[in-house]
């Protein structure tokens, strides 16, 4: 806080005149007070109430605007009420000031034209291939969207003793003890509340991998929260003990045993401002104010995310379209790319790798261009590691369908319900790149779950659970195997069973024949496509037959290999 006070003193000797008129003249003197007065709340203004870094290119880029202005202004009062006050000393004291204003201006506007190389080079990018898409076990992909868990915990709210007292923070998913949650802190409604509260309650937890799972309201005093006031709002008290620490993002997380904690995500500008990088994190626990700093490769496990998401959109938009320099961008426009408009608050979205790591995931789009027409497929995608920082460039899905088309054929498909479908996902299922797209009511309850594979928008499944959807989907890849060169359960250990043929039946669909399979002994059904098998046809109740397959689970399980 001293520093602070300091800083915003010394800095309010800006406001003073620089003509010297004014410190010559009684009615001018008589102001010099006042203008110090408003250079002093400026900056607080700036500092306490903004939260602004207190860096010298911060001091700068809002102190020398008010440098020029005052010149301009100061020169020109002291030439129309002073008489003796010469023409010339007027001009070149306005003039003076109008080229700080002009220069800055210019500078301002013209300098992102000279940065394209420094943001595409801090952007990075590197291309890789489907083999480093790792697959996710069905289990571990979140079918749950934000809008669903935000409904969900609404609903909780109720259950406070004093619930119009509180409003719900940001809603961000995270890993807990190897699932995946959307986490939502309770916050306070306003001034007023804050001052009539001891603190917050705690946060709402809801399942982003079943829809079923019923939310928990965890209880837990809050005192440093963003809604606070004062000495009590989180991003106050941070700044006072980092006053010079640029702040990016903050984010609610809790540890592997539900200790809460707001995590601040912190870093620096280069090119003046213009390009901001991150350099690590500071955890706030929300009841006693205590605050660990940690450079980013040396965060907590725990931590989910240390580059936010608006830092992930912004590099994904410079890896697209600055990939051969600023003239490119704008007159050769060859190999540019831009990410996939949603129609939706999400501009990034959340995905998972095998372990549970979050990365931003967004894919990218042929450049639009002058007529404005949207492309249906994608050029590739990038997933953006939310701990690293990390960019990879899956180019080999170029010409697949991108997500807004993944989204307007889950709402075709349910066109007569009038389903709104959710921001989508792609995930590596059965070896095949696979949109997750979740459908919801007009009210935000998730009604279905829906598979789109990517390479042919023909190939869906969905149903009202994830099981339900991955059986449709893994059964209609089966009914297509021989021509889609299906690697269902590509995380699986190929299983073989040899057993008696208790029933079979054969669906011919259109050239297709599906041949599904129930063995002695055993629940499940078995599948496979006759243009895989053409032998399948032949099979018959009371033959022995031996089954190859990937075990994920599924009550329907398609074939790997068959032999009788």
């Amino acid at each position: 806080m001293l520093q602070m006070l300091i800083i915003s003193a010394l800095t309010a000797l800006l406001f003073l005149p620089l003509q010297i008129q004014w410190w010559k003249t009684p009615f001018f003197r008589k102001w010099i007070v006042p203008r110090y007065i408003v250079g002093i709340l400026y900056g607080l203004m700036l500092f306490y109430v903004g939260l602004l870094d207190q860096s010298v290119t911060a001091i700068v880029t809002y102190y020398l605007p008010i440098i020029g202005l005052g010149l301009v202004i100061d020169n020109s009062l002291v030439f129309s009420l002073k008489r003796s006050f010469r023409k010339q000393a007027a001009v070149i004291g306005s003039g003076a000031g109008m080229v700080i204003l002009i220069g800055f201006g210019v500078f301002w506007t013209i300098q992102p034209l000279f940065l394209a190389d420094a943001m595409f080079d801090i952007a990075g990018g590197e291309e890789v291939t489907v083999e480093e898409f790792s697959p996710v076990s069905e289990e571990h992909i979140p079918v749950v969207p934000r809008s669903f868990a935000r409904y969900r915990t609404d609903v909780v709210m109720g259950q406070l003793d004093n619930p119009a007292f509180y409003s719900l923070g940001e809603t961000r998913i995270q890993r807990v003890n190897d699932a995946l949650f959307w986490i939502t802190p309770i916050e306070y409604e306003n001034l007023f509340r804050w001052y009539r509260s001891n603190a917050a309650p705690g946060y709402i937890m809801v399942s982003a991998e079943n829809p079923r799972l019923e939310p928990e309201l965890v209880y837990t005093d809050m005192t440093y929260v963003p809604s606070a006031f004062f000495h009590e709002n989180l991003e106050r008290h941070v700044r006072l003990s980092f006053p010079d620490v640029l702040m990016l993002d903050t984010t609610f997380e809790i540890d592997s045993e539900g200790n809460p904690y707001y995590i601040i995500s912190y870093g620096h500008y280069t090119e003046f401002r213009r390009v901001a990088d991150v350099d690590g994190i500071i955890t706030v626990d929300p009841a006693t104010g205590e605050m660990e700093q940690y450079a980013k490769e040396d965060a907590p496990e725990w931590v989910n995310r240390i580059y936010p998401p608006h830092i992930a959109e912004e590099r994904n938009e410079w890896f697209g379209i600055y990939k051969q320099g600023i003239v490119n961008r704008f007159f050769g426009r060859e190999g540019l790319t831009e990410p996939t408009g949603w129609g939706s608050e999400d501009s990034v979205t959340g995905v998972v790798n095998r372990e549970l790591n979050l990365s931003w995931f967004t894919d990218h789009t042929r450049l639009t261009g002058e007529t404005g027409e949207a492309s249906g497929s994608m050029v590739g995608f990038t997933m953006f590691d939310a701990r690293t920082g990390e960019l990879r460039y899956f180019r080999d899905a170029s010409g697949m369908l991108n997500g807004r088309t993944a989204m307007n054929l889950a709402e075709r498909t349910f066109v007569r319900d009038d389903y709104v479908a959710g921001t989508p996902s792609l995930y590596n299922i059965y070896g095949q790149y696979t949109w997750v797209v979740p459908l919801m009511d007009r009210n935000a309850v998730l009604r279905q779950i829906m598979l789109v594979n990517a390479a042919s928008e023909s190939v869906t499944g969905y149903g009202e659970t994830k099981r339900e959807a991955f059986a449709a989907y893994q059964l209609e890849l089966a009914n297509r195997g021989g021509d889609d060169d299906i690697i269902p359960g590509e995380l699986l250990d190929l299983e073989e069973i040899t057993g008696v043929v208790e029933r079979v039946y054969k669906w011919d669909r259109e050239d297709n024949v599906t041949v599904r399979i129930l063995l002695e002994g055993h629940d499940r059904i078995f599948t496979v496509n006759a243009s895989s098998y053409p032998r399948a046809v032949f099979v018959e109740p009371g033959d022995e037959v031996t089954i190859s397959f990937m075990d994920g689970g599924e009550e329907i399980q398609p074939i790997e290999e068959l032999d009788f």
